[in-house]
């Protein structure tokens, strides 16, 4: 069964991260390209929050059911970006788990998804606003923790799914 290889999707991260640059119609500075990679993380949460249901919405209009494959794309979606962020403030170190870390997981379940990715959100302003390295790596943890733990996805779905995007380019 394949395993989660985050030092092989790091560096494929980064040949796909030249690739998609180079494609933009409106390049932006090198200042705000970071700024650019924590928005679309954040954007792509939202989504994942609103897929997952974790969030009911206070408007008149339905929620759409969302099929489980959707789910993994936009997980898939935020797991590239964290790595992606990881490689532009030189913290891929704290990305790389052992089997150990990530059957630590197991140990505490989090009933309330919207307190965790409230959770995964602010940690992430944090690593941005102050660079602080602990509250990203906290942030990647709990974001991992999400995706295997509570939302119930395995490391094969997810290992398949994030190939099919590097394959894509």
């Amino acid at each position: 069964m394949p395993k989660l290889d985050i030092a092989q999707y790091l560096r494929r991260t980064k040949d796909m991260s030249h690739v998609i640059s180079n494609q933009w119609t409106v390049p932006i500075g090198p200042k705000q390209i970071l700024l650019n990679d924590y928005l679309n993380l954040d954007v792509t949460l939202s989504k994942l929050m609103m897929a997952t249901q974790t969030v009911m919405i206070n408007v008149p209009g339905e929620m759409d059911p969302v099929a489980e494959e959707k789910i993994l794309d936009f997980y898939t979606q935020a797991l590239i970006q964290f790595l992606t962020i990881s490689l532009k403030q030189q913290w891929t170190h704290l990305m790389v788990m052992t089997d150990e870390d990530i059957d630590q997981f197991k140990k505490f379940p989090q009933p309330r998804l919207a307190h965790q990715y409230m959770g995964i959100k602010t940690m992430l302003l944090n690593s941005y606003h102050q660079k602080r390295q602990a509250d990203f790596a906290h942030a990647w943890r709990s974001f991992l923790k999400l995706g295997l733990v509570e939302l119930n996805l395995t490391q094969k779905s997810l290992d398949e799914t994030i190939q099919k995007y590097f394959n894509k380019k």
